[in-house]
């Protein structure tokens, strides 16, 4: 790899977009909250389906508001 190809890859990676802000009374699924929550808080993959179980069974639904799966979270214990 050329070093002027690395350096525009740095100055690509160097101007991320920012992360969208989701309003808790927004309604979106589970895999667009599950993808914004774990940018900050960094679970294991592998608690996803876990945590859509526990949802389920709690009476989530794929569309829920984010204040909701949030609340849910909490209940799950993280």
């Amino acid at each position: 790899m050329s070093k002027k190809l690395k350096e525009q890859i740095k100055e690509m990676e160097a101007g991320k977009r920012p992360l969208p802000v989701i309003a808790p009374e927004e309604v979106l699924s589970f895999d667009q909250w599950w993808m914004s929550m774990n940018r900050t808080r960094d679970l294991r993959p592998s608690l996803k389906e876990v945590v859509w179980a526990d949802f389920n069974a709690r009476g989530l639904t794929k569309q829920e508001t984010a204040k909701k799966y949030d609340e849910g979270l909490k209940i799950f214990g993280i």
